[in-house]
């Protein structure tokens, strides 16, 4: 049922897109980044996020690593008061490293909705399951994308919709803000590097 859901909104996408004249392009772009994104089994990447919280902005350089279907690590590089600093949801339970301290704290049965959509395969979910998307091209000095941009599940205030830029030629993803409800980015992510379909051991979504 979920895979019929995705593939109906596709079907419904691209009627709109076609139905715009010149837009044939973006249709065939679309459909090679849902044919890629579609089943995501694994990637890690690195990146640059900004978060926006009270008129303060704070930057950070970190890792991200994904392993379907619900294994999550992130690995912060800096600043440097939180570099080494590592999280990792598995199973349901999120494990939290601490350098300085070198303590650990694990919560069990955490549902981290709201939280992840920073991670691509949550994005796309949201993506497939919100009832307001939008597709649409975008030029900029590096080059041309393809711009997602939905809701996200929950309706908060300060996670209220997302978009995600993927690069027409290689289909890489190239940034992704979050909004709140006023359309003001409260989170930007630039990404640096990114490989898909990396053979992760189980060992790198366990703290010990």
């Amino acid at each position: 049922m979920k895979r019929c859901k995705y593939f109906l909104l596709l079907l419904t996408l691209m009627t709109i897109l076609c139905s715009c004249g010149n837009n044939d392009e973006i249709a065939d772009t679309y459909t090679r980044i849902y044919e890629k994104y579609k089943d995501i089994e694994s990637y890690k990447c690195e990146m640059f996020m900004n978060i926006t919280s009270n008129r303060t902005v704070r930057q950070y350089r970190l890792k991200q690593y994904y392993k379907a279907p619900d294994n999550y690590k992130v690995e912060m590089l800096e600043p440097e008061e939180v570099k080494g600093l590592v999280t990792v949801y598995s199973s349901g339970n999120v494990t939290t490293l601490h350098p300085e301290i070198k303590g650990k704290f694990t919560l069990l049965n955490f549902n981290p909705i709201g939280e992840s959509y920073v991670f691509l395969p949550d994005f796309f979910e949201a993506y497939y399951k919100s009832e307001k998307t939008s597709v649409t091209a975008s030029g900029e000095k590096e080059g041309r994308y393809t711009l997602l941009k939905a809701d996200i599940p929950g309706s908060s205030i300060y996670r209220f919709s997302q978009s995600l830029w993927i690069e027409n030629k290689l289909l890489l993803p190239h940034r992704m803000e979050i909004y709140d409800i006023n359309n003001k980015p409260v989170i930007s992510i630039r990404f640096i590097d990114i490989e898909f379909d990396v053979p992760f051991e189980d060992q790198v979504f366990q703290i010990e």
